[in-house]
């Protein structure tokens, strides 16, 4: 670096004053807690920051705890060329947790071409002796791995053996700081930015011939240039500034203070990295608003249009930034290493093939699905309550559309460094390039959804639970065994049995995973099969194996035999009554119902619910009393249909969130969500009681009667109340005139007049207990 264009380093002082690292601590705490930031990586580098000295280094250290630790968590590296390294050092280290990388050129060969003394002398020895002081039990947590700048003058296999023998816990490959004007050493044939693609592979054959010893060895230690490209060929982060279209959060703060780019920058031109900014005068925000710095945030949008046509662009992200550079064209072109980083690529992407993985080059596969467009008469459907086959399963495929956007974010943000993640990931996202259809029917379970948004919220608390990172095995698993690969793969264990998406659970051994091989379900030992209801040709399962289900509340346990035969008796004759009675709602309940989920009874009234992210699921508690099963498949399934309504459409203020709406159901104030979902379920609700009433004899007919009554008018209540909330958009208040619309014919049949009377009377009663409760500020729980 310090031979390179830009030499402003020789202006600058040698150390770090302890005003300047004060004032440095300060701006970067300022950030953190601006921005909420759970944590915050700091790499000391230089030069050599071991030149510091000891007591200079722990003033600074204890300047960065002091400021940033009472903010966020504080993640400190060294990158050294461990000439320098030290017992002392180390144990300073120790206290504040530095992880320690080492710059290492391979073998003493390699290191030797570059990194002698003034005086000839090699430095090898010593930075192997450092090695071994970094390797004792009591240093070893430090270590953090070892960084080779690519020398294709070296041989590449004993370059890696030499790195290897350091027992490194990761490797890292640098290429030459190179661009258009000043090119890579050693090349054969000149490269041409017109022409990218064209040129003999010098630095690519040099790195696949490490890649493929590295391979045929297991692939014993991570090396992150090549996991990278792996990682982004699967839509997972790359990791690397060099691979992938991760955005890039670097800034470089020099011993002066002064606020620089990255400083690879300084390769291209002088002041190439310059911001005319400092931590005196300025924030670490201003800096981050810089153009320099935003368009390596831009994704695909800050490559040049050759790198955005390209098959590759996913995984090569245009090559590292520096290396773009071109008089007069500035750092709008392809990476001078392009034929280089596509051969590389290919032959990665080749390597991945043959051993039966083939992931795509795109994250999670394109969501070619995500333009939707209801028709007008779809929407008029659904404001009314209902909505046809065609109409629902347009909901579906929007929230197909919206799984795999979660997905693809459980892959870039779920922990990379989890080896058993990574694997189950890859794995996924290779079936969905070979076997689409299954990992669509495996997403499309409904608790698939649950489990995903539950991880990422982990994820956003940074307190993830190990048993949601290691669902993605057993849905990986799942999709492969629905392919019908032949492959071996775990499936956590979890409360005595593995479950298993879409199958059931699996019996469980002594280990926390089930090995299963995914080319047969046959050979499957199945301690909990997964059960199904039919009625009238629709089939369903049964679910009472998958633990994401506890969200609806009160799930029942594994059902007996006989409480299954139950549930299937139930559940026949209520799509025979919903076929026979309510048919405006069948066709869509069979377009979009994916799983019934028992819970719990409670004898008393009839207990159901739905989960506002478990699309087609219903949980129905089924009492011996039950009218029909019928009623708790209609509500629940308004409210799947309504919160897949919500995803789609902005209906109402989502900031009104305030607990103040009136519910005629409830004793308590409503936000305005809860309202419009419960308004909406209502309306099936008061439908069931409409026809039921026709159709039951006795005190039943009576009993039908009554809820009709007091259900009709409640429900219109309900939508005067959203009518008037004032939070309504215009579509949403067009969704709320079809609700009413449908209400307006049902008010006007002829029903009891002593049910009415007393329905009349309890809403009066209801409201005013209501309004009293809430003159005395309470919510009535």
């Amino acid at each position: 670096m310090y031979e390179h264009v830009d030499q402003s380093w020789r202006g600058r002082p040698m150390g770090l004053a302890p005003e300047t690292a004060a004032r440095i601590a300060f701006r970067i705490a300022e950030h953190a807690a601006t921005h909420s930031l759970p944590e915050v990586a700091i790499v000391l580098h230089g030069g050599e920051p071991l030149l510091l000295g000891v007591d200079r280094t722990r003033d600074f250290l204890a300047a960065l705890d002091t400021a940033i630790s009472p903010v966020c968590r504080l993640n400190l590296h060294i990158h050294t060329n461990a000439v320098q390294l030290s017992e002392e050092y180390l144990d300073l280290f120790t206290e504040y947790n530095v992880r320690v990388g080492v710059s290492l050129d391979g073998d003493r060969t390699a290191n030797d071409r570059h990194r002698l003394y003034r005086n000839g002398r090699s430095s090898y020895d010593q930075v192997l002796g450092s090695l071994d002081l970094l390797r004792k039990p009591q240093y070893r947590a430090l270590y953090s791995g070892l960084l080779c700048t690519v020398d294709i003058d070296n041989d590449p296999i004993a370059v890696y053996r030499g790195l290897l023998e350091q027992e490194p816990p990761r490797m890292d490959l640098l290429l030459p700081h190179s661009n258009w004007e000043h090119q890579p050493p050693g090349l054969r044939i000149p490269r041409d930015p017109d022409n990218p693609t064209n040129g003999d592979g010098e630095y690519a054959k040099w790195l696949i011939a490490m890649f493929d010893a590295w391979n045929a060895d297991g692939r014993p230690v991570p090396i992150r240039t090549f996991e990278s490209i792996v990682a982004a060929m699967y839509g997972r982060p790359s990791t690397a500034e060099a691979i992938g279209l991760d955005p890039v959060d670097l800034l470089v703060i020099e011993t002066d203070g002064t606020l620089e780019q990255v400083d690879s920058l300084k390769t291209a031109y002088d002041g190439a990295a310059a911001t005319g900014l400092n931590v005196w005068d300025n924030t670490l925000d201003e800096a981050a608003a810089l153009p320099g710095i935003t368009v390596r945030r831009d994704g695909i949008d800050g490559v040049s249009a050759t790198c955005r046509s390209c098959r590759l662009v996913q995984v090569c992200g245009g090559g590292f930034y520096p290396h773009r550079y071109r008089p007069g064209a500035g750092f709008d072109n392809p990476s001078v290493y392009c034929a280089d980083l596509e051969e590389m690529i290919d032959h990665v992407a080749a390597t991945e093939a043959a051993a039966g993985r083939g992931g795509a080059q795109t994250s999670a596969r394109a969501a070619d699905e995500g333009a939707h467009s209801l028709t007008e008469d779809g929407f008029a459907q659904l404001a009314a309550g209902f909505g046809d086959a065609g109409t629902v399963d347009w909901l579906a495929q929007a929230q197909s559309s919206l799984q795999r956007e979660l997905l693809a974010a459980v892959g870039r943000f779920g922990p990379q460094n989890d080896g058993r993640f990574t694997a189950a990931w890859d794995v996924l996202v290779s079936l969905d390039s070979t076997a689409p259809a299954a990992v669509a029917q495996v997403l499309a379970h409904p608790y698939t959804r649950v489990w995903a948004v539950g991880l990422l919220e982990g994820v956003s608390r940074g307190e993830i639970a190990a048993e949601d990172v290691y669902h993605l095995e057993a849905i990986a698993a799942s999709a492969a065994l629905r392919a019908g690969k032949d492959l071996r793969l775990p499936v956590p264990v979890r409360d005595g049995v593995a479950p298993l998406p879409t199958f059931g659970a699996l019996k469980a051994g002594a280990d926390d995973r089930v090995w299963i091989n995914t080319g047969s379900i046959d050979d499957l030992d199945f301690a909990q099969p997964m059960r199904h209801l039919t009625g009238a040709g629709l089939t369903v399962p049964l679910e009472d194996t998958d633990p994401y289900r506890i969200g609806h509340t009160y799930p029942a346990e594994r059902l007996s035999a006989a409480e299954a035969d139950r549930w299937q008796r139930a559940f026949a004759e209520g799509i025979d009554f919903i076929d026979a009675h309510l048919p405006v709602y069948a066709p869509g309940l069979r377009a979009g119902l994916r799983a019934v989920m028992p819970m719990e009874p409670e004898e008393k009234y009839d207990r159901s619910a739905s989960m506002r992210l478990a699309f087609g699921s219903v949980g129905i508690g089924l009492r011996r009393a039950c009218v029909s099963a019928a009623l708790p498949l209609i509500h629940e399934f308004q409210h799947v249909k309504m919160g897949a309504v919500l995803d789609m459409f902005e209906l109402f203020d989502r900031s009104d969130t305030a607990l103040v709406h009136y519910a005629p159901w409830r004793p308590d104030p409503r936000p305005l969500e809860g309202l419009l979902q419960g308004t909406y379920a209502h309306i099936g609700v008061t439908d069931f009681w409409r026809v039921h009433r026709k159709q039951a004899e006795g005190a039943q007919r009576e009993e039908s009667e009554q809820q009709f009554v007091r259900w009709r008018m409640m429900t219109a209540e309900a939508i005067r109340q959203l009518q008037a909330s004032g939070s309504l958009t215009a579509l949403g208040e067009r969704f709320v005139q079809g609700m009413g619309e449908t209400m307006r014919p049902w008010l006007a049949e002829p029903v009891d007049t002593e049910a009415e009377a007393a329905a009349v009377r309890a809403a009066a009663e209801h409201r005013a207990a209501f309004d009293e409760r809430m003159k005395e500020g309470h919510d009535g729980r």
